[in-house]
């Protein structure tokens, strides 16, 4: 994904090798006092303390502590659709069965959930948690299109009377219980023992058994790790 034309108004780009170092530790350590500490709790004083730069450095890439959150909605999602198109044609799809295509491609989708729960407590403390960034909603309908796209490939293995539509329910139905996940809506005790990798095995499960209408076994699916930028 290219960076939309606004986040130009919100960082002075760095010319020189010296000042990009400082505007990844100045980003670096925003990401992690507010993960800390909150949107609140992380001042321009503490963030440039913890990047061991000047406030005046701070100043001389952003006017305030409002334009670098906006710039860290913006970049985390973009970096986000980078490795997303990177994996996408770097990684043999069509070697891959319907029933690893399918366990993957969950797996995917629990990364992102995973990774991006940094992003939502940023947006969530900020605006409120109906909101998201509109570099957010476009990852989201990027991976969700591509999705499509790789199942349907398979189409004949989809029994149900409109295959893009079975495809684009799994996809909501995964993404929508990883959303209560995350916000500690599923109040049952089984689930609260499961790992990403059980939430993996169980949610492709799902999604099979529906897509073949109980007619395929679940598969291990990848080991495809797409969304090592947030750590």
């Amino acid at each position: 994904m290219e960076s939309p034309p606004e986040i130009d108004e919100l960082v002075r780009s760095p010319r020189q090798d010296r000042s990009r170092k400082t505007l990844n530790r100045i980003v670096n350590a925003a990401l992690a006092l507010i993960e800390e500490k909150g949107v609140d709790g992380a001042s321009v004083q503490d963030i440039t303390r913890r990047a061991r730069a000047s406030v005046g450095s701070f100043y001389a890439r952003f006017r305030g502590k409002e334009d670098l959150l906006r710039y860290l909605e913006i970049q985390l999602w973009t970096d986000a659709g980078d490795s997303w198109a990177a994996a996408l044609d770097e990684h043999d799809w069509n070697a891959l069965t319907f029933e690893e295509l399918v366990a993957t491609l969950v797996g995917v989708l629990v990364q992102v959930h995973r990774a991006g729960a940094r992003q939502r407590r940023i947006l969530e403390s900020r605006r409120g948690p109906e909101s998201s960034s509109a570099a957010a909603r476009s990852f989201d309908r990027k991976l969700g299109a591509d999705i499509r796209e790789l199942l349907l490939r398979h189409e004949e293995r989809i029994d149900r009377p409109d295959p893009g539509r079975a495809v684009d329910l799994c996809v909501a139905t995964v993404r929508g219980t990883l959303r209560l996940r995350d916000t500690d809506s599923l109040h049952a005790a089984s689930l609260e023992e499961l790992d990403d990798e059980g939430w993996e095995k169980a949610l492709a499960g799902l999604c099979l058994a529906y897509l073949t209408n109980g007619a395929a076994a679940p598969s291990e699916g990848g080991q495809m790790d797409f969304f090592e930028i947030w750590g």
